[in-house]
């Protein structure tokens, strides 16, 4: 009579195991995933793609920029107008194809992130980015701005003071660099397509502040100067534009128009030293000089932690150094007692054959307990640094011993994981 009973429990408990081992297929069904996975040849290919024309945009990126430093020259002096006019010209072409590399380059990064299936949220802020990018390289010395100029009034010379169009222009080279340092990550070791993989099986995001980070854990000294080189050129260039209406009318004081002082001044003010033998007198040259305290306290500061953590031993240096020390004291053990015993053997013999003094007898006693202290003080240090070394060999073991406990624990869930997936399979098939 009970048997009916217990079985339909049984039948019931079995589709109630069952049922959710069917809902969990869905996730386990390999040929509905397989589909997802990225083919590694087509990501390859759409990131040297992408790579390419970044080194495309930097190609052309390089020519204006040159150009506009020499435009600049011509434009500081006022010679050869009819040479400026060529170049201005030629700046305005560049910057329209480079107008084109913009939106064909994102276009090849989208292809990328499309053939990884990577479809993050970060597209939302790409037609911002291309029209930043647009922006900044429009805002260049035009050839319809040339006889353009702008008056302003300042209180320290007296005279007209102003600012051509294509002057105030050259300005925007400042954020062109940054196009620079892009192309400079992208196509470093720590920015390719395999890192963009191995990102995203740890959960991580392998973009330009991943490369950052990667360059200055392994070369930070050369990040370090790079990017103090860097704020000197790129900040005294923009100080010179920015104070030259006023050299134009007196250079017997803050004589800007020399390069070599522009980047004297940022360098000055940068490692906050602050001489004052020059300094800005224009607004735009405030503002500037207000970035460089800004971003030199950066760089000046994130040297000296540099400094500071190159300067700490890791834990087989501190072994290294530990071993030679304890080898250091137990020779100069050895040297102190050879040196007791020499004098005790003296004394003993001068005893026995009365050849000295009782004034030697008293030195050498002098000597011999002076070496019997630093012999004592000498195998206190050893001990020390004995214990200190095997207290390093316990933590040691101690880590060794930890890790094989985890080695153990992750051994043994994996053999239950496969014990119930052999007791759910012999559950489907019954």
């Amino acid at each position: 009579m009970q048997t009916q009973p217990d079985n339909e429990y049984l039948n019931t408990q079995a589709n109630q195991v069952q049922e959710p081992m069917n809902n969990k297929g869905y996730f386990l069904d390999l040929d509905s995933s397989g589909a997802s996975l990225e083919d590694g040849r087509m990501t390859n290919l759409c990131f040297q793609r992408f790579r390419m024309m970044d080194l495309s945009f930097f190609v052309f990126n390089l020519i204006g920029t040159g150009l506009t430093v020499i435009t600049l020259e011509l434009i500081h002096y006022d010679q050869e107008p009819e040479a400026r006019m060529v170049i201005l010209w030629v700046i305005f072409i560049s910057n329209l194809i480079l107008m084109g590399l913009v939106v064909i380059r994102n276009a090849a990064k989208l292809k990328w992130r499309e053939s990884k299936g990577d479809m993050y949220s970060g597209f939302n802020v790409e037609p911002l980015a291309i029209s930043l990018e647009i922006l900044i390289i429009a805002a260049s010395p035009l050839p319809f701005l040339d006889d353009y100029s702008f008056q302003f009034a300042n209180d320290f010379v007296e005279g007209e003071v102003y600012y051509y169009a294509n002057e105030l222009l050259c300005l925007t080279l400042a954020f062109r660099v940054i196009f620079f340092i892009r192309t400079t990550l992208l196509n470093s070791y720590w920015h390719s397509n395999r890192t963009d993989r191995v990102c995203n099986l740890y959960a991580s995001q392998a973009d330009y502040m991943f490369t950052i980070k990667s360059l200055m854990r392994n070369q930070p000294f050369t990040v370090n100067y790079s990017a103090m080189i860097l704020l000197i050129f790129v900040f005294g260039y923009c100080l010179r534009i920015c104070e030259s209406p006023l050299n134009r009318i007196d250079i017997s004081s803050n004589d800007f128009s020399s390069y070599a002082n522009s980047m004297w001044c940022v360098i000055v003010t940068s490692t906050t030293l602050g001489y004052g033998d020059y300094y800005t007198r224009t607004l735009l040259g405030r503002i500037v000089m207000s970035v460089v305290c800004i971003l030199g306290n950066f760089v000046v500061s994130s040297m000296i932690v540099i400094i500071t953590n190159e300067s700490y031993l890791s834990t087989l240096e501190n072994k290294v150094v530990i071993l030679i020390d304890r080898l250091s004291l137990k020779k100069q053990m050895q040297q102190e007692a050879a040196m007791i015993i020499t004098i005790f053997g003296r004394i003993y013999y001068s005893k026995r054959h009365l050849d000295f003094s009782e004034d030697e007898f008293t030195e050498l006693n002098k000597k011999m307990k002076k070496y019997a202290m630093k012999l004592k003080l000498t195998t206190r240090k050893y001990v020390a640094a004995r214990a200190l070394g095997s207290q390093l060999e316990e933590i040691n073991s101690g880590f060794n011993s930890l890790k094989e406990n985890l080695k153990q624990t992750s051994q043994l869930q994996e053999d239950l994981i496969k014990s119930n997936e052999n007791l759910i399979n012999k559950i489907d098939n019954k």
